[in-house]
């Protein structure tokens, strides 16, 4: 699991800056440029877990062996290239509201098992979701879905997708069987 948020760390500060760079005005720039400093802010919390647990490097992870692990990192990249800043806002909104709902239930199971985990990763997992880029990432959608006078279906299936790569960095973390990347894109698009 911290081999494949560090992966995915790398990937979404990344990608909020390539949002930035594309939509630089108003609250969509406020929502991306605050994403991509909140979760570079995370790194030495990650770091400190990944040292805690030993974890090896998430350099160490092959794409083909380890596909689930890639598969938020590959939705998120497509994301910050395609969708425009509704999708994006209520993708990651969906993202973060999920992975922070998860995150807490992983906790509370480790807890009710009696499975003691280094406080850096109870630490890390434990931190709440970002309630004001949250908020922000509503905004960016109400404000959009007023322009333009109605709703997109495109913004749900980019939700969609990015909550399928979520699935996949949850299945590498459980450490289900690696399915090839083929099979893991295939069912993204089935999700999609």
């Amino acid at each position: 699991m911290v081999q494949a948020d560090q992966l995915c760390l790398e990937t979404e500060t990344v990608s909020y800056a390539i949002l930035l760079a594309r939509f630089p005005k108003g609250p969509a720039a406020d929502l991306f440029g605050g994403l991509s400093a909140a979760l570079r802010s995370l790194k030495p919390s990650l770091d400190r877990c990944a040292k805690a647990l030993d974890a090896p490097s998430a350099s160490l992870l092959d794409p083909f062996r380890d596909a689930t692990a890639f598969a938020f990192p590959r939705a998120v990249s497509w994301m910050c290239l395609h969708a425009g800043p509704a999708a994006a806002a209520l993708a990651l909104r969906a993202d973060f509201a999920a992975y922070a709902r998860e995150s807490a239930e992983l906790l509370r199971t480790l807890s009710d098992a009696g499975i003691e985990v280094p406080e850096a990763f109870h630490e890390h997992y434990s931190l709440p979701a970002p309630t004001e880029l949250l908020d922000l990432a509503a905004a960016v959608v109400q404000e959009r879905v007023v322009e333009e006078d109605g709703t997109s279906c495109r913004a749900a299936s980019v939700a969609d997708v990015l909550l399928a790569g979520l699935d996949g960095f949850w299945l590498f973390a459980a450490g289900d069987q690696p399915v090839p990347p083929a099979v893991a894109a295939d069912l993204s698009i089935r999700r999609g």
